[in-house]
């Protein structure tokens, strides 16, 4: 519902990218390097009834995000679980 989406993509996505560059995975942030098995299962279920096209990224980007934040120690892997089910669940329903 945004008329020039740019607009407002575009300075999220340069400070994302600076962050990054500048912090590396200490830049992590969102539900997936928090471990919120509830919002990311929200995001799937949103994704699949508007642009099921971007599910499949969403679950490679969010494992890979998961996999990092338990490397650098911001996310437990037992902390992580839930959030690999939600994962794992989706990628199999995706492949069915």
């Amino acid at each position: 519902g945004v008329g020039q989406p740019e607009k407002v993509l575009a300075p999220l996505l340069r400070a994302a990218l600076e962050n990054a560059l500048r912090l590396g995975d200490d830049a992590l942030t969102g539900p997936v390097s928090r471990g919120d098995a509830g919002t990311v299962r929200r995001h799937l279920e949103r994704l699949a009834a508007t642009a099921p096209e971007s599910v499949a990224a969403y679950l490679t980007l969010a494992r890979r995000t998961a996999d990092r934040a338990i490397a650098a120690g911001r996310l437990r892997p037992a902390d992580a679980e839930p959030l690999l089910d939600v994962l794992s669940g989706t990628q199999r329903e995706v492949a069915a």
